[in-house]
């Protein structure tokens, strides 16, 4: 059985709004191994995160990200 996962997050830019974000992010190979011909599923998590860090306001005084990797190695 496969299991999809969708994550649909709407950012809206709030002035003096800051907040702690950390992501978490399967290295497994597992990421991969069920793409349909065509389809990147590392890709889609690779933009998934430049989308959302190129959206907000990171900074020293403004929103923190981290992230975490996690995998078979």
């Amino acid at each position: 059985m496969q299991f999809a996962f969708v994550c649909v997050i709407m950012i809206t830019h709030v002035a003096d709004c800051s907040a702690d974000i950390a992501l978490v992010v399967d290295c497994s190979g597992s990421i991969r191994d069920t793409n349909p011909p065509g389809i990147d599923n590392w890709q889609y998590v690779i933009d998934f995160m430049v989308d959302l860090v190129t959206s907000i306001n990171v900074g020293e005084q403004q929103t923190h990200v981290g992230a975490v990797t996690f995998g078979t190695q």
